[in-house]
């Protein structure tokens, strides 16, 4: 008996050797539409290789990993049969222009005209790296420049650098007054990044950072403010980032989630150390042909800030539409934007989408307690319609126009222009 189960597990043996020798494997990779990419960047991202098993659901996967560079619009691939039975894939992606100007112009919230201009580029070297630059005026200089190379020192892992000043006029409100402080935030990080699988990446970095601020009119001053703070920082900062985006054009499909942890040590004064943590959590649905459904939750907590600002801000570019420009701080929130995209006309390059949103909100105030956000004094909803005009060669080209208004609490309303889709 014993004699017969050794035999059988023999030809069981012999049986699965068999397979592997007669396995469809991928005898090339080839790559069509790569005129600025190389070959090599695209090797690393892609799961197959020369000599693996020919697997479908694997080369689909690569399919997704590739639609996410910012060089790639859509991706396929193709798999031809040779004489011996392996595959040779090629892989096709409509690569885009990713040297991007930008141009922004609002008003600031002391009326200022104020604008931006910077450029960014998403594949400098044709190598996945990134390096930008921006200047802005909003009555004060304000700049940033930033590199990222998520491959220096292998496969999975980079490191990145921000160095930047940026200078505002800010808001801090006592019960219905606002008082308005000069706010200067300089600061250089640098950050290292993990690829973790196909699906999940870290980041970890340490940021040096200046607050400045001062109170622009001397006749606001109150016993509860002071003039002139200057605070030194050191930030430790985390991130983890689960992505399993689909992306086609100006289609999206599939969920994604981004953590981001900061803990600050203010040194040289008295101010307590605190913590930020910020949690989004995004879902893309196509519907049919031409509509997409997005949506953002935004979760945020933070520990009780002795500074003038609080770090979680109601806004018109962050999270409510037609609210204004940086009308209130928190030290939670709780944000759920939602829309639906239709695509009215497209051809060749140009893709117009019409769309309608809900976008709601409610903070904490300072001081006040986490349960406050369930209070419907802290509350916003606005609803609201738009127009992107998308240019489909060129990352994320696309001209954002928005008008929300209010229906509970403030009666804001206002219209809001902005590169990229919202969220």
């Amino acid at each position: 008996m014993q004699q017969i189960i050794s035999f059988k597990k023999y030809l069981l043996f012999i049986f699965i050797v068999s397979l592997k020798l007669h396995a469809q494997v991928i005898k090339s990779i080839r790559y069509d539409g790569n005129k600025k990419t190389k070959k090599a960047i695209l090797d690393n991202i892609i799961t197959t290789k020369i000599g693996s098993e020919y697997d479908t659901l694997v080369l689909n996967l690569d399919t997704k990993l590739l639609s996410r560079l910012a060089v790639c619009n859509k991706a396929t691939y193709k798999a031809k049969k040779d004489k011996e039975g392996n595959y040779e894939v090629t892989y096709f992606f409509d690569e885009t222009n990713t040297i991007i100007p930008t141009v922004s112009i609002w008003t600031a919230s002391n009326e200022q005209f104020s604008y931006q201009l910077g450029v960014k580029e998403f594949n400098f070297l044709g190598k996945n790296k990134e390096i930008g630059f921006f200047y802005r005026n909003n009555g004060f200089h304000s700049f940033s420049f930033n590199y990222k190379d998520p491959t220096l020192i292998n496969k999975t892992t980079g490191l990145g650098i921000v160095i930047q000043s940026l200078k505002s006029l800010e808001p801090v409100f006592l019960g219905e007054q606002g008082i308005d402080y000069e706010y200067t935030n300089s600061s250089v990080e640098v950050f290292g990044i993990k690829k973790l699988s196909s699906f999940h990446k870290v980041k970890l970095g340490i940021n040096f950072f200046r607050e400045d601020y001062t109170i622009e009119d001397k006749n606001q001053l109150t016993d509860l403010l002071p003039s002139d703070v200057t605070i030194d920082n050191i930030m430790l900062r985390t991130g983890f980032e689960y992505n399993k985006l689909t992306f086609n054009n100006q289609y999206l499909e599939g969920f994604k989630s981004e953590f981001n942890g900061q803990l600050v040590f203010p040194f040289g004064n008295t101010q307590p150390n605190y913590f930020i943590l910020l949690n989004d959590f995004l879902y893309y649905k196509r519907v049919h042909i031409k509509g997409d459904f997005a949506t953002r939750t935004r979760l945020g907590l933070a520990s009780e800030i002795s500074t003038p600002f609080a770090p979680f801000s109601l806004d018109n570019n962050l999270n409510i539409r037609g609210v204004g420009n940086v009308i209130d701080r928190g030290t939670a929130a709780v944000v759920v934007n939602a829309e639906y995209r239709h695509t009215v006309y497209e051809k060749n390059w140009l893709a117009i989408q019409s769309n309608v949103f809900v976008d709601a909100g409610s903070w904490r105030q300072p001081g006040g307690e986490l349960s406050d956000i369930l209070t419907d004094k802290n509350l916003r909803i606005h609803p609201g319609v738009g127009l992107r005009f998308i240019h489909k060669k060129i990352y994320n080209a696309v001209l954002r126009l928005d008008y929300g208004f209010g229906i509970v609490n403030e009666r804001q309303q206002g219209i809001v222009f902005g590169i990229g889709q919202y969220f």
